[in-house]
């Protein structure tokens, strides 16, 4: 008899010693179920524009509606501005003039500078258009892209304080296909950011 009240009260210490250890280690009682603890989402800052001319703060949010007003004054100055200008040769090959508000090479530039960097404008400027008595024409020929940059999204690449570079993933009509990926770097001039690859790079 007083073996089994040894053997008892041994293992009822041994138990509450375990309980004590678990207790303080932070173990789950058992027959519970251990929850991990939810970790907060990251809130990601949507900015808001009114004016993509003027994106003083550039991130995923806010690359789409700076990359749509780039894509329109490319198209705008690709297809000769207002409409279809007098047309002249040049070497057995047509051109036509730009219309007036984008008519030389100083209106162009200032056009396009709203929304691309210097360089990037530069570059397609002397690329694609000639200086003829005094005004600025191209190519007779018109071309296009039936991406759809409005429905891009924008993945960050890299960034310092006044560059960055973004992987878009512009989607095809209707989805025909996958998405196309273009790689478009951004700088900030002043106080607002602007398109820093040639838009012929892009579109």
């Amino acid at each position: 008899m007083k073996l089994n009240r040894k053997i008892g009260f041994t293992l009822a210490t041994g138990l509450m010693g375990a309980s004590l250890l678990a207790a303080a280690a932070g173990a789950a009682p058992a027959g519970s179920v251990t929850v991990p603890a939810q970790v907060p989402a990251q809130t990601v800052e949507k900015v808001v524009v009114t004016d993509a001319t003027k994106i003083s703060k550039l991130n995923h949010t806010s690359v789409t509606p700076l990359i749509i007003v780039a894509e329109k004054r490319y198209f705008y100055a690709l297809g000769g501005g207002k409409g279809l200008g007098d047309t002249f040769k040049v070497d057995g090959r047509e051109y036509r003039y730009l219309s007036d508000d984008i008519g030389t090479r100083e209106k162009l530039m200032n056009y396009l500078k709203s929304v691309y960097t210097e360089k990037a404008a530069a570059y397609f400027v002397d690329k694609y258009f000639i200086s003829h008595d005094g005004r600025l024409a191209q190519l007779n020929a018109d071309g296009g892209n039936i991406l759809e940059f409005d429905k891009a999204t924008a993945k960050l690449l890299s960034m310092t304080d006044t560059q960055r570079v973004y992987k878009l993933s512009v989607p095809y009509p209707e989805h025909l296909q996958g998405p196309a990926y273009v790689t478009v770097k951004f700088e900030k001039v002043g106080q607002f950011w602007r398109v820093g690859t040639a838009p012929h790079a892009i579109f």
